[in-house]
């Protein structure tokens, strides 16, 4: 699940809200009070369908609005750890994605890639380097997942807006033997000239469909089956 599909998902809502001039109107002249998020530090329920619970804040001293997803989903580690290092295929189980490949491996807990995301006509592409740390804790079977954004490995690409800041945290525990249940928190800066009014008042309406489509590719046969050393009780 990427947050640049989210903000694919965003723009595409935002374009059959606000067709044509108004959306240029809007983008200059801003909406009324009641749209901006709550005050800093409460989380707000967003969505809760299926199972899936999406909650936005805005936090202090920035201008776009913090996303948590809880929900619970068949699966177990091994999987989840096999669909996020299996890079090659995010065009397959990440929407969006046109381009997306491994830049580095450091060990089989951490690696940077590189992809790009298609977005809506009119918006520009998105990119971004990203660095991936695993991290395991077997006594409470809980598996971390730390995304980050960071420079200097790809040069900025001509046509392609470079996103400035991203960080994302999964806590994925797996509460049973074909069960887990995840929590995720994502920050992000999708960069451009959407301003930030309208990013935060259309994002928390994507990850919904985000996690379905999660929950649908955990149970890809490539990801059955697959073992992890740092997974192993002996690690």
């Amino acid at each position: 699940m990427s947050c640049i599909t989210m903000f694919y998902r965003a723009c595409l809502l935002l374009r059959r809200a606000l067709p044509g001039p108004w959306l240029v109107l809007l983008a200059f002249f801003g909406l009324p009070g009641q749209l901006w998020a709550t005050s800093a530090g409460e989380w707000r329920l967003e969505t809760s369908k299926e199972g899936i619970r999406v909650y936005s804040r805005m936090p202090a001293g920035t201008r776009f609005k913090e996303i948590k997803v809880q929900c619970e989903m068949p699966g177990t580690l091994e999987q989840f750890v096999a669909l996020y290092s299996d890079v090659a295929n995010y065009r397959t189980v990440i929407s969006n994605t046109r381009t997306a490949y491994r830049l580095r491996t450091v060990s089989e807990t951490e690696f940077y890639y590189y992809m790009e995301s298609q977005m809506p006509a009119m918006v520009a592409n998105r990119d971004l380097v990203m660095r991936l740390q695993f991290a395991y804790a077997p006594q409470t079977r809980t598996l971390r997942i730390n995304t980050t954004g960071v420079d200097g490995l790809v040069p900025p690409k001509p046509g392609i807006v470079r996103v400035p800041y991203w960080t994302g945290d999964w806590q994925v525990c797996a509460v049973a033997a074909n069960r887990l249940r995840i929590i995720y928190y994502l920050r992000v800066d999708p960069g451009g000239a959407l301003p930030a009014w309208l990013v935060n008042r259309l994002a928390p309406a994507a990850p919904y469909q985000s996690f379905r489509q999660l929950r649908s590719s955990l149970q890809l046969p490539r990801y059955q089956g697959q073992h992890f050393a740092f997974l192993t009780p002996d690690s």
